[in-house]
């Protein structure tokens, strides 16, 4: 009998302990009167973990009766810089989000007049968010923009950026996606294109290494090349462009080079 119940003791602890591993919720009924706040403050977590683990797009329609998931710990992410021309609904965009639910857990007033050089934090929900497709202290050689071409001359919109690396420097994939070319491709040298979800395009230029196939998929922050010198290029390091629908974007609104 003292056997049977250790071992139902034992059993229930792995259970638990599975439960807690797995991230299990905790759940609360909203009661008359309950803000988002004074609930996230009751169970002692972050008002953005909440939102984000209950999908909560406007805070004034929360019911009475409502069953919210309460998180076992706070969500991870990042925090974006404001740039010149970004728009709420741009920013979440390109980071797989709904505006509203950037403007409730960042307390925005008003979307449509957001601080140059604020800071957002953009929740790691999933892997939906570019990241740096290198893993060194980034120093960036070129800018996105218009520019004199250093080997043609030629006066032209330099359609990414490029990250001083040496050669045989390991090159992440940015975002989960499918390997749409591998080879090389006139100045970009041997070249990958990556398609994402939702008409995004990554491209990573003057590789020495290519070791994804076309038709490949692959994961955010997998190993698909290494960097070098090929193509038109005048020292080593890599160029990465990201394009929406076809057309270059500029990486820096993008990602976090921190």
């Amino acid at each position: 009998m003292r056997k049977q119940i250790h071992i139902f003791i034992v059993v229930l602890l792995v259970v638990s302990a599975s439960r807690v591993a797995l991230g299990m919720h905790r759940q609360h009924e909203v009661s008359r009167g309950d803000t988002l706040s004074e609930i996230a403050a009751k169970y002692d977590v972050p008002l953005k973990s909440l939102v984000q683990a209950n999908g909560i797009l406007d805070a004034n329609h929360l019911r009475i009766g409502m069953m919210l998931r309460i998180p076992g710990k706070a969500l991870g992410g990042i925090w974006y810089e404001v740039q010149p021309g970004d728009t709420l609904s741009g920013i979440a965009r390109r980071h797989g989000l709904g505006w509203k639910v950037l403007q409730l857990m960042n307390d925005i007033s008003s979307p449509r007049h957001l601080r140059v050089g604020a800071k957002i934090f953009i929740p790691n929900g999933s892997d939906a968010a570019f990241r740096c497709p290198l893993r060194i202290p980034i120093d960036v050689t070129s800018k996105y923009g218009h520019r004199y071409h250093p080997i043609t001359g030629r006066y032209r919109l330099h359609e990414g950026i490029d990250f001083r690396a040496a050669v045989g420097t390991r090159v992440y994939a940015a975002q989960s996606g499918k390997v749409i070319y591998a080879g090389r491709k006139g100045g970009y040298g041997k070249v990958i294109g990556i398609q994402h979800a939702g008409d995004w395009t990554t491209w990573y230029g003057h590789l020495s290494r290519i070791r994804v196939s076309v038709g490949k998929k692959v994961g955010q922050g997998q190993v698909i090349g290494l960097s070098g010198n090929t193509g038109m290029s005048t020292g080593p390091h890599l160029h990465f462009e990201i394009r929406y629908k076809g057309k270059s974007e500029n990486p820096v609104r993008y990602l976090t080079l921190r």
